[in-house]
């Protein structure tokens, strides 16, 4: 089932939504065998060759994740950006707070990045906590902001470390979120896989430098969706390397390096865009 009107409502307001146990067990372990048998080839995941994970890549075609980023985005007009993928053992480092929208540089929150984040063992507070700073995707800012912060609790944080097996977190990708470890506690490991999605209307920093549009083909041919014909659509993103040259070495406020509109394209002076 998709999200009702009070949990559309929580996701508008606070940035997330959580979906206990959404995942049923033969999922859970179809996967997180997949992520065992690779985990030693490809410690530190990084998408570029998810259509040749089976399990894993048919996480980022699920029915009810596909439904669900639906709802959040009002239509069907969004794109999938990247999937990551790993296993953390006891004794992991934690992540300090950070949120992970792309944009460059970070101005505005006019359209929706979200991350699917699935926890394939469930969190029990011995695995390492998954803490959010609610409403926060509704400021900007730099990605690390936060990060002198490392990851202890601030004013507001909400920590979600009691959740079954199979369960899945749908988080605004601009809420301020970080890692807390834990030193574990009998045989619990703390698979994690994080799919994220962007709202058409703009284009987004494609994920990664080299391959990625290699990567949206192979997983438009192994998955596409009839309904959702968009969803591996390269012309929804731009190099991120060709934007990271553009704005490294630029002095002062970067809008000063853009060109001049026409008149006609000018914003009312004095007007400033407000995150809603």
């Amino acid at each position: 089932m998709g999200l009702s009107e009070a949990e559309k409502e929580q996701f508008r307001k606070l940035g997330y939504v959580i979906r206990p146990g959404m995942l049923d067990s033969g999922r859970v372990a179809a996967v997180s065998a997949e992520i065992d048998r690779y985990v030693t080839v490809e410690p530190l995941f990084d998408g570029s060759h998810i259509s040749h994970y089976d399990a894993l890549s048919a996480l980022v075609v699920d029915p009810l994740t596909l439904e669900i980023t639906q709802d959040i985005m009002g239509d069907d007009s969004f794109s999938f950006h990247h999937c990551h993928a790993a296993r953390h053992d006891p004794g992991l480092r934690g992540v300090p707070w950070h949120h992970d929208y792309e944009q460059i540089p970070q101005t505005n929150r006019s359209h929706v990045q979200l991350h699917v984040l699935h926890y394939l063992d469930g969190l029990n507070g011995t695995v390492g906590d998954l803490l959010l700073l609610p409403r926060s995707h509704r400021s900007v800012m730099r990605r690390d902001a936060l990060a002198f912060l490392g990851d202890q609790e601030i004013p507001g944080t909400v920590v979600v470390n009691d959740l079954p097996p199979g369960s899945v977190v749908f988080v605004h990708s601009a809420v301020v979120h970080a890692r807390r470890p834990q030193p574990g506690g009998g045989d619990r490991k703390r698979y994690f896989i994080d799919i994220a999605f962007v709202q058409h209307g703009v284009q987004w920093p494609s994920y990664g430098r080299e391959g990625w549009r290699d990567t949206l083909a192979d997983m438009d041919r192994k998955h596409h969706q009839a309904a959702h014909p968009r969803l591996f659509d390269a012309n929804a993103f731009f190099d991120i390397a060709d934007a990271v040259s553009r704005v490294q070495g630029a002095a002062g406020s970067i809008a000063m390096h853009l060109p001049e509109r026409s008149g006609a394209e000018r914003p009312v002076s004095g007007q400033i865009p407000i995150v809603q």
